[in-house]
């Protein structure tokens, strides 16, 4: 499946797994996961990150990819 098929340009929300999805959703949490892991230990980052996991959990994110950054398993308890 392509992104495309998945959430349409014009489209910004998906429901999956009884859970509303933000498009970007994944990418910003890549983008903080990033930031944290090379020193960035900026409050508003850190948040993001943490209500972003929230999402990710419900739709079954982490139970097909592993977080292997020590500095993100502690923020997230993983």
């Amino acid at each position: 499946m392509k992104a495309e098929e998945l959430l349409p340009e014009e489209q910004n929300i998906v429901n999956l797994n009884g859970q509303q999805v933000r498009k970007g959703t994944i990418g910003s949490f890549l983008l903080n996961c990033e930031a944290i892991a090379k020193g960035n230990k900026d409050f508003q980052i850190i948040d993001d990150l943490k209500e972003q996991a929230i999402v990710l959990e419900k739709i079954g994110f982490f139970d097909i990819l592993e977080i292997k950054i020590p500095e993100i398993k502690q923020i997230l308890n993983k």
